[in-house]
């Protein structure tokens, strides 16, 4: 618990500098991030196969990434040069597909291009809420929305914890057998509780009815994403994506509820909240 705990507070720390201090800085860390989390699911997924394309299906993931975060930044005819060499890794990464001699070759491609739209793509996302449309950072807005996603994570195991484990009702046995109706209860109850907290704190700056829909969709979503990342590595028989986090696992497994619940909520702030 002491190590869990040390781990989870460093990652805290850096994320809220990565958000907060420099638009540079929440580049670097956001790019690590994505970096990192290709790396633990090919780890998990592909092992040794094909480890030229699991090189080129790296540099897609981040160049993917930093094209969106440029054109959220700078505009799309700055970032045309990302843009334009977005291809070359892509095409790589199959030719070496084409290459390979294994019978499950496409097969296992499948898993070679995943983590572009498991991963990239959601983080890329993101980045049109970090920055205005005048390219102006605004890292607090992501803040608040991981605030509620840890407000959530923390409810679903505390009320879980106490009311689920024995006498709970299971949410879906097959997947996540831990996993209760009653967390899920108490994931949506902590989560709207911090977003209305953020609304009065004045960080969230919409309608309290709108950071009630926020946050509904963070939890919501959150759990969803879990159990999506539950599932893979149930498939891939393996208990964590990796161990960069002492008690915690990988970084998958920390960012497994955000990289869909972040883009929705995103989603509806950018086309509901903003546009009405």
């Amino acid at each position: 618990m002491i190590k869990r705990s040390i781990s989870g507070l460093v990652f805290i720390v850096v994320m809220i500098a990565g958000l907060l201090l420099h638009p540079l800085g929440y580049a670097v860390l956001m790019t690590a991030c994505v970096g990192i989390m290709v790396i633990e699911f090919y780890r998990m997924a592909l092992a040794d196969w094909n480890k030229k394309g699991q090189v080129f299906g790296f540099l897609s993931a981040i160049l993917l990434f930093l094209a969106s975060y440029v054109i959220a930044r700078h505009g799309v005819w700055t970032a045309r040069y990302w843009l334009l060499t977005l291809p070359l890794p892509v095409t790589a990464a199959w030719i070496s597909v084409l290459f390979n001699r294994s019978e499950d070759a496409f097969r296992s491609a499948a898993f070679l291009f995943l983590p572009l739209v498991y991963i990239a793509v959601p983080f890329s996302v993101i980045n049109f809420l970090v920055f205005n449309s005048l390219g102006m950072f605004q890292g607090m807005y992501l803040l608040t929305l991981f605030i509620i996603l840890w407000a959530s994570d923390i409810g679903g195991y505390l009320i879980g914890m106490g009311f689920g484990q024995k006498k709970g009702h299971r949410l879906f046995p097959r997947i996540s057998p831990k996993k209760s109706w009653e967390g899920f209860a108490g994931s949506i109850i902590f989560a709207t509780g911090a977003g209305l907290a953020l609304f009065k704190l004045d960080m969230l700056p919409f309608t309290w009815y709108h950071c009630v829909v926020i946050s509904l969709i963070i939890s919501v979503f959150g759990v969803l994403g879990d159990l999506t990342e539950s599932a893979m590595k149930r498939y891939f028989g393996v208990k964590d994506s990796g161990n960069i986090m002492p008690g915690h696992g990988g970084l998958l497994d920390r960012f497994d509820g955000a990289l869909i619940a972040l883009p929705m909520a995103v989603v509806y702030i950018l086309f509901i909240v903003i546009t009405f």
